[in-house]
């Protein structure tokens, strides 16, 4: 009787351990799943936009943007189909992106129908090819270029592309400073052309901000409406004290987490595995005070993106948009929107330009929403972007990052910027006339001091001196 309780009792201890042991494993294999499902989409995506439409060679972005997954993810870039395969953990879970020609890449999500947009023709850029001299960016240039000091400019230059900590790579792929309308410093990192388009990550919320204007310019949507969203439609739904405004001011009250260490993370959910972005982000609780509480949330973005789809009621207008209204009137011939798999822009996080036309771009802001003496944007629109949103502590205006309280302690005061992951920087100073544009791939925030890289480029900039001017 002992000998058969002491073997029964060996067994469930046995069971016990061999549960609690599963139960230890299943979290670094969840982490494992999670990565391998997000890997395989961002990998896909990445390579199909940057190779297939950026031109970059695929051996840096492997060695440099996919660096992490090298060990555990595959990847295929088909240049016949236009199209580009990943996968991990022997073939079980898959990624595929796929060109829309010269609209960019849009992922392939297993068991969803992906719309194709229709073709679009490549612009032909006519800025100059060299990069020795200065010259005028903008039609609304001055007569002749600022006097500045050679010298700290290209010292500042140097320092923003130095590598002097192996851990923690700056890899600065482009920089191009502009003064008075006038380009008077660029550089670019290996492999990167002054035409090639560059991702914006989130800088691309400051570009949806522009878009949102336009569209209200043009009579789609305005500010205090409510957007059109199938998801708070019902009676009773508090979301539907949600206004465009509440959206662009992060203001919305969503639920929302924006993680991007996390891999389940509803931001890392949103941009690798979900076919409408807009609508995974709509579909989030309230779980703060519309109007009131501050949370930055990529979801917002997406929303808007989804919203403005919705007020146009016509698939191929809102297409046409970005380039018609924006890109076309800047002669940001690079500039490319793409679209999540439903077709909606990714207004959050995937915009790509040249460091030059990013620079365009920033230009606008810092000339009031006017380009070659028309008033593109509505006339007060900049200023929205600037003014405090409530709860973000005088940070953050609409969709743009603002600095009158010294969130960048050495900028100055009346500087705002569009900032994005791995470095992304438009930084606009209307104190010095200048707008600043920095493009990466810094995998560590450390690795890149924003605040001191514009500090030195505005102060060389302030240094004019005859004896060093162009």
């Amino acid at each position: 009787m002992h000998s058969r309780w002491r073997h029964c009792s060996l067994l469930i201890l046995g069971g016990v351990a061999l549960f609690s042991a599963a139960l230890v494993a299943q979290a670094p294999l969840r982490r494992i799943l999670s990565f391998s499902r997000a890997g395989t989409a961002y990998s896909a995506k990445v390579l199909c936009s940057g190779v297939l439409m950026a031109g970059m060679e695929a051996d840096k972005i492997q060695r440099e943007d996919l660096a992490r997954g090298a060990q555990l993810i595959q990847t295929r870039i088909d240049r016949a189909r236009q199209k580009v395969e990943a996968s991990a953990l022997l073939g079980l879970v898959k990624g595929e992106a796929i060109r829309q020609g010269n609209r960019g890449c849009s992922q392939q999500i297993a068991d969803q129908e992906l719309t194709m947009l229709p073709p679009l023709p490549r612009p032909v850029g006519r800025d100059p090819s060299g990069t020795a001299q200065p010259w005028p960016i903008s039609p609304d240039a001055s007569a002749t270029p600022p006097r500045l000091n050679k010298t700290a400019l290209e010292k500042a230059l140097d320092q923003a592309f130095a590598e002097t900590n192996k851990e923690q790579p700056k890899r600065t792929r482009a920089v191009v400073v502009v003064q008075s309308g006038w380009v008077v410093a660029e550089r670019y990192g290996e492999g990167i052309r002054p035409d090639m388009p560059l991702i914006g990550w989130s800088m691309s919320k400051s570009l949806t901000h522009a878009l949102i204007g336009l569209a209200i310019r043009d009579g789609w949507m305005n500010l205090n409406d409510r957007p059109a969203i199938s998801a708070w439609s019902q009676p009773g739904d508090d979301r539907q004290r949600i206004r465009v405004d509440h959206l662009l001011r992060m203001n919305s009250g969503l639920a929302f987490d924006e993680t991007t260490g996390e891999l389940e993370s509803d931001l890392v959910r949103m941009i690798t595995q979900e076919a409408d972005t807009g609508q995974f982000a709509a579909s989030k609780p309230l779980v703060g005070r519309t109007g009131q509480d501050w949370a930055y949330a990529s979801g917002s973005s997406n929303i808007l993106s989804k919203a403005l789809r919705t007020a146009m009621e016509d698939d191929q207008r809102y297409w046409r948009f970005p380039r018609q209204a924006l890109f076309e009137p800047l002669g940001m011939h690079s500039a490319v929107l793409e679209t999540d798999p439903s077709g909606t822009f990714v207004g959050s996080s995937l915009a790509w330009a040249s460091a030059r036309d990013w620079a365009k771009f920033g230009l606008l802001y810092l000339n009031q929403g006017r380009w070659n003496g028309t008033q593109l944007l509505p006339k007060d629109w900049v200023d929205h972007a600037r003014s405090p949103s409530r709860g973000s502590k005088g940070r953050y205006g609409a969709h743009w990052w603002i600095n009158r309280r010294l969130r960048k302690a050495d900028w100055p005061r009346d500087s705002f910027s569009a900032e994005g992951y791995e470095g992304q920087l438009i930084l606009i100073a209307p104190s010095s006339d200048a707008v600043i544009v920095r493009l990466g791939q810094t995998p560590e925030k450390a690795g890149f001091d924003s605040n001191a890289f514009g500090a030195r480029v505005l102060k060389a900039l302030a240094s004019g001196s005859s004896r060093n001017q162009f």
